[in-house]
């Protein structure tokens, strides 16, 4: 592996099969690497992936992960944020969880924030979301259908200030977030 690069590893729900004693074997051996950041992305798809109850399954012994090895969480949610927030009071994890690709609108937003969830804009957002997130809870990504410089941009036109300032609040929010807890 390249010095330098950093990256985060889990087992996407589309993946889960219930046979996956091996990926795990795999995942716990890369969480010993210090580049790899955060677990994930891990979670639920109600469109797409096999049964509920196996993406829970899988999904449960990925926060066990995050929270022996003390790393954030990255998740793909579609259309199951109840799970999420039932889980994440359920099991009390002490480490971040960040909902990427975030689409919600401000009501979820602050709902999933209230249960100490984290979200992450795309160019695909809501806007009156990322227009009302405060700056202390920004997060944007690329996820592979822009550079992060047009995501930066677009939200820093949509906040009205500048993208050095957006960077330099993503990168102390960023900081906040790997910092292990």
């Amino acid at each position: 592996m390249e010095q330098g690069h950093v990256f985060s590893a889990g087992l996407h729900p589309w993946d889960v099969t219930g046979h996956d004693d091996e990926a795990f074997h795999n995942l716990e051996k890369l969480l010993e690497l210090p580049q790899l950041l955060a677990v994930g992305e891990c979670g639920f798809d109600t469109l797409k992936g096999p049964s509920h109850e196996l993406q829970e399954q899988a999904f449960i012994r990925q926060v066990e992960l995050s929270e022996h090895f003390r790393k954030p969480m990255i998740l793909h949610v579609v259309r199951d944020f109840d799970t999420v927030i039932r889980l994440r009071k359920k099991l009390k994890p002490t480490q971040a969880w960040l909902i990427h690709g975030f689409r919600g609108g401000p009501e979820q937003m602050n709902q999933l924030y209230a249960n100490g969830i984290l979200v992450s804009f795309g160019l695909k957002h809501n806007l009156e979301a990322l227009r009302q997130i405060p700056s202390t809870r920004l997060f944007l990504e690329t996820d592979g259908n822009a550079t992060i410089v047009q995501t930066i941009s677009l939200a820093s036109a949509l906040r009205v200030t500048s993208p050095e300032a957006i960077q330099s609040q993503i990168t102390q929010n960023t900081t906040l977030l790997l910092s292990p807890r």
